[in-house]
């Protein structure tokens, strides 16, 4: 079965809106209140190798690709 183009951009887009919140939460855990605003660019944004913190960010990072991706294919109309 083949989704349409809106179909997989919302599909990308929920996606991407729960990677962006479980990096966030794990952004909290590790920095506090302030986390995002202050590391959310910074190399402690991406979190050690092997902790949850670079999993979550490497899902987020994943996630935003993704969704790029099905935006670009959705305004070209294909």
């Amino acid at each position: 079965m083949s989704l349409s183009d809106p179909t997989r951009l919302a599909l990308t887009e929920a996606a991407l809106a729960s990677a962006d919140r479980l990096w966030r939460e794990e952004m909290r855990r590790a920095y506090g209140a302030d986390a995002v605003l202050t590391y959310g660019y910074a190399p402690e944004g991406q979190g050690g190798l092997g902790t949850s913190l670079r999993r979550s960010y490497e899902a987020r990072r994943v996630a935003v690709a993704l969704w790029r991706h099905e935006r670009r294919q959705t305004s070209m109309g294909t």
